[in-house]
């Protein structure tokens, strides 16, 4: 997903269906829909829900039929995504103009740009869904923050797990790392061994990480 540079991006407008607009980064794209998302922490089946951690719907949400405008973020190239994306196109094309983005990983610089740039174009009213796996849109639904975004505005549907964004407290930046909260990962900036700490900040869209060995030091 990182691998694709953003190619130039050409409107289409869909036979039959005046409501919908595609945009394309290189990507087919599709569309469905996601949930609200709330941070709070998961844990084993029946274990108390602890803050500071994002928890993910195990079905996308429904269209919001109060929405004025639907933007359809889907930032992956993944068959689940790309499903999910068109599913709420679809619906949400019913209710209102309704614009569907499909760009690669945000840890593309291209990419990232180009999310930005189309929740920047957004009006009061919109709503958002984003599809991806977490990194991605853990990180898109940061920018919509950023921009204004409110949270009832605001879904996602999380596709998978395997990654996420870490700010490092040493180099001062966010990576994109496989891992989960609690290992211990070799930060792609400052190349320290660091600790992912149970801890996401929805501000920045990342998770926080620091020296693993600062404990034992302690």
């Amino acid at each position: 997903m990182g691998a694709h540079a953003l190619q130039a991006t050409h409107p289409t407008r869909v036979q039959g269906r005046e409501n919908m607009t595609i945009e394309k980064t290189g990507l087919t794209t599709t569309s469905l829909g996601a949930t609200r998302p709330e941070l709070v922490v998961v844990g084993p089946p029946g274990a108390a829900p602890q803050p500071g951690m994002p928890v993910w719907p195990d079905t996308p949400d429904g269209i919001d039929p109060e929405g004025a405008t639907f933007l359809v973020i889907a930032a992956s190239s993944e068959p689940e995504a790309h499903d999910v994306a068109q599913n709420w196109m679809t619906a949400a094309a019913c209710v209102a103009p309704t614009r569907l983005l499909a760009v690669g990983s945000l840890a593309d610089d291209n990419n990232r740009r180009a999310v930005e740039q189309a929740i920047a174009k957004a009006c009061t009213g919109v709503r958002i869904m984003v599809v991806g796996g977490q990194h991605d849109v853990l990180l898109t639904l940061a920018a919509a923050r950023t921009a204004g975004a409110l949270p009832e505005e605001l879904s996602a549907f999380v596709i998978h797990t395997r990654d996420l964004p870490m700010y490092c407290a040493h180099c001062r930046d966010t990576h994109r790392v496989v891992g989960q909260p609690g290992e211990i990962v070799e930060c792609p900036g400052c190349r320290r061994q660091v600790e992912i700490h149970r801890h996401c900040s929805a501000t920045r869209g990342s998770f926080l990480a620091s020296d693993a060995q600062a404990r034992t030091l302690a």
